[in-house]
Order: C-alpha cells, then sequence, then structure tokens
C-alpha cells in the first residue's frame, strides 16, 4: 500500500506517501487553464517527475496529463509510472459551497482519496484529507510549491496511520 500512495503523490495524485518529493517540469509548457480563478491554471499540461520510493530507495519515472473539463471549472489528470506498474486519476475544482480547492484520486488499485484545501498561501497550497483503500483509511497532507510558471514541487505524506497515530513523515 506504501508503494501505491507514493505513487499517487509523486504522479499529484493520492497524497499519502512516507516520504515522497518530486519536482514536476512541463513538456510542453502548461496552456492556460479554462478552470482560471481557482488558483490551479498552471497545473494544465503534460509533466514530467521523477519520486524516490522510501521504502526501496528506487527512482520512479512518472508522467502527468491535466487538462480542462469541458465547461471549464474542473480539470482533470491522468498520471502513470514510466514502466506502467502504476497508474491513477483525478479531479481538481473548487467546492461550490465551502470554496475550498478540492482534489478526488482515483488509483488502479481501488484506493480513492479526497483532499482539501482553503486555497493558496503566497507559492505553496496544503491539501489534507484522507486515502481510502481495502486496507483502511489514512489521513494525509500534499504540499505544492510554486517554483515558477512550469515548474513545482510536491510532497506527501501520511499524517496518522489507520488505527490514528500520528507518523513522523518527512516532506
Amino acid at each position: 500500500m506504501l508503494k501505491a500512495l507514493l505513487l499517487s503523490t509523486a504522479i499529484l495524485s493520492a497524497s499519502a506517501s512516507a516520504a515522497a518529493a518530486q519536482q514536476a517540469q512541463p513538456t510542453p509548457a502548461p496552456a492556460p487553464a479554462a478552470a482560471a480563478g481557482h488558483g490551479l491554471e498552471f497545473l494544465v499540461g503534460r509533466w514530467s517527475a521523477s519520486a524516490e520510493d522510501p521504502g526501496t530507495g528506487k527512482t520512479e519515472m512518472l508522467s502527468y496529463q491535466v487538462e480542462a473539463v469541458a465547461g471549464g471549472v474542473w480539470l482533470t489528470g491522468a498520471g502513470a509510472t514510466e514502466d506502467g506498474s502504476y497508474s491513477a486519476r483525478d479531479m481538481w475544482g473548487r467546492d461550490p459551497l465551502t470554496k475550498e480547492i478540492v482534489r478526488l484520486i482515483f488509483d488502479g488499485g481501488g484506493a480513492l482519496g479526497e483532499i482539501r484545501s482553503k486555497g493558496w498561501v503566497n507559492d505553496t497550497l496544503v491539501l489534507e484529507g484522507e486515502s481510502r483503500s481495502e486496507r483502511g483509511t489514512v489521513r494525509v497532507r500534499e504540499t505544492i510549491t510554486r517554483m515558477g510558471p512550469d515548474r513545482f514541487k510536491a510532497c506527501g505524506k501520511l499524517i496518522a496511520t489507520a488505527n490514528g497515530r500520528p507518523t513522523r513523515s518527512r516532506c
């Protein structure tokens, strides 16, 4: 479960790894999204990234593509490891009632994640929520930092295990 959660975060899809960090760069540069005003438009495009699995030390190469959904209010993303061993899809947008930024994540292994944020503070977005799988529910946090118009760093970690105990994950 840890590897799946790590790779979900690494492709910006389920921020629940013990310690995952990546530098992502678009190929080509992201196009403006119809979701402008949500603070998510920079995500639109095709991204390449790498992430280290803390359990094995192995570096995974990843791809992640984000595009606006018809109507432009929501964004949809699809990501996978280069070797095809892991894939996930996600949706980004704003909760129409709370106005929070919401990210819903669905991975190829059946996990479901929902993380939320009140919004950007300068160039940092911190989303928190839960990731659920047949092994249980864990509390997760994903921190995304814009490093420029075509680069960001994302780090996901467990903040509590299925039994509610805090973790010492690093980001």
